[in-house]
């Protein structure tokens, strides 16, 4: 008999009471709770008032349970991304897909530790809708201009900005780090003779994470790109045969005749 199993003073659910949809989402309280590391079969089977054999009827273990609550996670980012429109402009598509994800991850961090940590679990079904989204978003670049190669590159810049804004606002809020409050801050040290920092730190989280600063950053990003996408326009466009028209029209002049010798 398990530790969980011995616990004679909870009141226990009847056998077979539960399924799979119930275990999966008692696996995210227990986890919003603590943290996935704490979450565990026994832990979770008292929080739910059952055996831990009903839970490994259905997960034989805890990595089946995560991969589970990572397609469930999936699915949830998924159906709150905003939708990709043809009609709409490139720089609102990126600013408002990497807005959202954002948000998303802000509020739910279980979410973000399935998502982040647990890529190379994905089932097929998760990996080709996560795909999907990445192309829609790679899609819409290539038809308002930018080459394949830089569209990717373009979702792969902004994309790991919003992600390490995600991931390091998140370990400053853990560590209860004074940076994130400018009110805080100001405590932090003698100002004095650091006079810039000194005039800003009223109005400025020195750890950049404010909802200002993530913008700014976007805004920058995306002028960037339209730079990127004017640059492109300005390029020798390529002939038929590979090389550039401005070469080709050099190719087609004669060069002078030299002259005889002696003459």
């Amino acid at each position: 008999m398990t530790k969980a199993d011995s616990t004679g003073t909870r009141k226990r659910r009847q056998r077979n009471s539960i399924n799979a949809e119930e275990i999966v989402g008692g696996a995210f309280e227990v986890a919003r709770r603590t943290s996935l590391d704490q979450l565990s079969m026994p832990i979770l089977a008292e929080h739910l008032g059952v055996g831990v054999t009903s839970i490994y009827w259905y997960f034989r273990k805890k990595e089946e349970l995560l991969n589970a609550m990572t397609d469930i996670a999936v699915d949830k980012y998924l159906r709150l991304t905003p939708e990709i429109r043809a009609d709409d402009t490139w720089q609102n598509t990126l600013s408002s897909h990497f807005r959202a994800q954002r948000e998303i991850h802000h509020e739910d961090e279980v979410l973000s530790d399935l998502l982040f940590i647990r890529t190379s679990t994905y089932s097929r079904e998760a990996a080709r809708r996560t795909m999907e989204l990445v192309e829609s978003v790679v899609a819409k670049l290539v038809a308002d201009g930018f080459t394949p190669d830089n569209a990717m590159m373009v979702y792969s810049a902004i994309g790991v900005y919003t992600r390490g804004s995600i991931i390091h606002e998140r370990i400053l809020r853990l560590a209860d780090a004074p940076t994130i409050d400018a009110a805080r801050q100001r405590h932090m040290t003698d100002w004095s003779h650091l006079p810039v920092l000194d005039g800003l730190i009223d109005r400025h989280p020195i750890s950049g994470t404010s909802d200002e600063d993530f913008e700014f950053g976007i805004a920058r990003l995306i002028g960037g790109f339209e730079v990127l996408l004017r640059e492109q326009s300005q390029r020798p466009r390529k002939t038929s045969r590979g090389s550039t028209a401005a070469r080709g029209a050099m190719t087609v002049r004669k060069a002078p005749a030299r002259k005889k010798a002696g003459s």
